[in-house]
């Protein structure tokens, strides 16, 4: 009964690691995919010629991950855009860093273009976008974004360094229960000696 228990433990064990890596593998594919955008929670500007309608995607602002799809069209007849070259520039004055990314769309909306960016360090960011197609060339600030401080040690660092310690007193206890098996045998042997 022990060598099956220990059987089903080790398939099932088996069978939630492959689930896990399978789940893994496809959600960021089906994150790329063209998800459905509700455009009228986005910001729209004028950038010369054109309308953006910058829409935040995914957001991490504590680790200065932002993701973007910018909705391009002709400003007064609301047609797409699909061969625009969309520059986006982030801008963090108090700490003297820049950072710039290109948009791109897909064939299979050639209306959205993507973007992901990594805001460098903390303070205010002015996001700029720049787009420039045969209608000319544009630019406008689209958004202000906020990144927080970093708090060194949230709960889950904590729990992370309960766990370890926890585990270091298990190899501990281990290593000592070891030694005083080996010592009662030395003890054991030595007396029938």
């Amino acid at each position: 009964m022990g060598t099956t228990s220990i059987k089903l433990k080790n398939i099932s064990l088996v069978a939630l690691i492959f689930t896990l890596f399978t789940f893994a593998s496809v959600y960021p594919v089906a994150a790329q995919q063209g998800v459905p955008i509700d455009r009228n929670s986005g910001v729209d500007i004028i950038a010369g010629p054109h309308n953006v309608t910058v829409v935040m995607v995914n957001q991490n602002l504590a680790a200065g991950f932002i993701q973007m799809a910018l909705f391009i069209t002709v400003a007064d007849t609301g047609a797409i855009v699909p061969d625009a070259r969309v520059i986006i520039m982030a801008d963090n004055e108090g700490q003297d860093y820049e950072g710039w990314a290109t948009a791109l769309n897909s064939p299979a909306d050639l209306e959205r273009y993507d973007v992901r960016m990594n805001l460098g360090s903390t303070g205010e960011w002015k996001i700029n976008v720049d787009v420039s197609s045969s209608l000319g060339q544009g630019g406008a600030e689209a958004l202000t974004l906020e990144v927080p401080a970093l708090n060194r040690y949230t709960s889950g660092s904590m729990v992370f360094f309960g766990i370890f310690a926890a585990m270091m007193l298990g190899v501990a206890y281990l290593f000592w229960s070891v030694k005083r098996n080996n010592r009662r045998k030395r003890e054991v042997a030595q007396g029938e000696s």
